[in-house]
């Protein structure tokens, strides 16, 4: 944009949501039927999700691809979201970790975490995450 160019609104938000939406999330769930509703709600929104119901698929798409966000589904023992956490961790430090939760827990390791089940929310936690990370495919361009 040049210097003294104004930007609609509507405009601004479409540039800083554009990078979101185009994230790469990998997607942990052991609840298949969840699985495979969710990560065709991101991929509705926009969204390039990877999943994986099992822990070693998890690790390996983790280590062979680069992802800007884990999403841990609540059906994933809390045991398993930490393992998770860690190694992504030590993989990829950058990208955020986002863990769905049931009732008040706390998972160890996680960027954030939301006890809300419905889509909306969902989506917004996603979002929100992506938004204080550094998008995968954005740095990339800017180099």
């Amino acid at each position: 944009m040049l210097a003294g160019q104004s930007l609609h609104p509507t405009t601004l938000l479409v540039e800083i949501m554009m990078p979101i939406a185009q994230s790469r999330i990998l997607y942990v769930e052991d609840d298949v039927q969840l699985l495979e509703a969710r990560s065709s709600l991101l991929r509705q929104e926009g969204y390039d999700v990877v999943t994986a119901e099992t822990l070693t698929k998890a690790l390996r798409l983790y280590r062979s691809f680069d992802f800007d966000q884990l999403l841990i589904g609540h059906s994933v023992t809390p045991k398993i979201r930490t393992v998770l956490a860690a190694i992504s961790k030590r993989i990829n430090p950058r990208a955020g970790v986002l863990v769905l939760v049931q009732g008040a827990e706390k998972p160890q390791l996680a960027d954030g975490w939301t006890n809300q089940q419905d889509t909306a929310s969902i989506l917004e936690a996603v979002s929100f995450l992506l938004a204080t990370t550094k998008p995968r495919r954005a740095s990339t361009a800017a180099a």
